[in-house]
Parts: structure tokens; C-alpha cells; sequence
């Protein structure tokens, strides 16, 4: 599996490059927000890739992203029925803190903005995404009558919610994975917004623990 790229653009497409890392040139499929991100020819350059090869392709899709944030929302979209993995990737013009806020609020008319999205396919991604939304990555948004507000900036100083003192405790005093706590996080404030305090957090998160 080839997980990451490290080289320099040697060739730019309408939504895609070749990075060439080494001695070989691999094309990479990227998404237009990270087309709009990708630096100049000869620049050194990274991208995180996944390598898609299904038994209804005829040759390998290797698709790149900026950073884990517009990996995560790539696999997120292309879960959804009737979407698939190239129309997922067309579909991020957005940066991935943006796209999720337009699911957070319920902005059909903004996800109708995206390419190959129109009023039923925005409206699809809401219904399905909004559940999945990662609240507790540094400056995406929290869910809809979360206790807390979004991401604090790097260096700038806030009082600690409930949210990062419950995900404290359950990654550090109970083991679980970040990923593990933030799930179990977001699916209570899910099911419980008014939940405001670290005890009533904590009391709805371990009413149904893990799936």
C-alpha cells in the first residue's frame, strides 16, 4: 500500500499530478481544494495517498490528500451509497473544516456549491455525515448544542470544557484510543446535547460505551 509521497510536481492536470518521487512519476487524483493548495513545480511536496483497485477497474486510482483532515472526509463521503470514491473526491472544494460545518448547519444551498452536488445529493450528505462529524479535531466544529465551542487556535489559551476533560479520562484513566473517545463523545452529545458538564457527559458516554 503506498501511504504517502514525498518528491516534487513534475506535471499538473485539471485534477490531478504527477509527483515524482525518486525516479518514478506517480499520478496522483487530488480533489480541487488540494489543487488549489499544491505548490509550484520543482517545490518539495508531500501528500498522503490511498490506492484504490476494485474488480471494476481496469488500472489502479491513486488518490492524494493534503493531510489526514481531507482523508478522513474523503472516506467519510465516499461511504455513502451512490457516491463511490471519484465522485467523493470531486466533491471536496472545501476546506475539510468548511465542508463539515456546512453539514453541521444544514447548508444545502452551500453543499449544492460543490461540483457533481445537487439538491438530493446535498441534502444525502447531511443526513448521512452529520452523526459523523469529527468535533474533537483541532478547529472543526462541534456539534449543534455541543457544551462546547470549535477547535481553540494553536497558542492561544481557553478554560478546558467538558469535552476535552471526558476525552482526557477516557483515553488516559480508561484506555481507549483518541479515535475511540472522540466516537463515543460525539455520539452523546448526539443523543444528549444538553449534556453540559463533565458529569452528565461522562454519565451519557458510558450509558452505551463503545459500538
Amino acid at each position: 500500500m503506498i501511504a504517502r509521497l514525498f518528491g516534487t510536481i513534475e506535471e499538473t492536470g485539471p485534477d490531478w499530478v504527477i509527483l515524482r518521487a525518486g525516479s518514478v512519476g506517480y499520478r496522483v487524483l487530488l480533489s480541487p481544494y488540494a489543487m488549489s493548495q499544491i505548490p509550484s513545480r520543482e517545490k518539495e511536496f508531500s501528500l498522503r495517498t490511498f490506492l484504490l483497485w476494485g474488480e471494476h477497474q481496469e488500472t489502479p486510482l491513486l488518490v492524494g490528500f493534503l493531510d489526514a483532515a481531507e482523508e478522513e472526509l474523503f472516506h467519510e463521503i465516499r461511504r455513502i451509497g451512490g457516491l463511490g470514491p471519484t465522485k467523493a473526491i470531486r466533491m471536496i472544494s472545501l476546506p475539510p473544516a468548511s465542508f463539515w460545518e456546512a453539514v453541521a448547519a444544514g447548508d444545502v444551498g452551500r453543499l449544492r456549491k460543490l461540483k457533481g452536488v445537487g439538491e438530493a445529493t446535498a441534502k444525502k450528505l447531511v443526513a448521512e455525515l452529520r452523526d459523523r462529524i469529527p468535533s474533537l479535531l483541532p478547529g472543526a466544529p462541534f456539534p449543534e448544542g455541543s457544551p462546547s465551542g470549535g477547535g481553540v487556535p494553536e497558542g492561544a489559551s481557553a478554560p478546558r470544557g467538558p469535552v476535552a476533560a471526558v476525552r482526557e479520562v477516557l483515553v488516559a484513566q480508561f484506555g481507549h484510543s483518541p479515535s475511540e473517545a472522540d466516537a463515543m463523545i460525539r455520539r452523546a452529545l448526539s443523543r444528549n446535547p444538553s449534556a453540559r458538564t463533565e458529569e452528565e457527559l461522562f454519565h451519557e458516554v458510558y450509558r452505551h460505551g463503545v459500538d
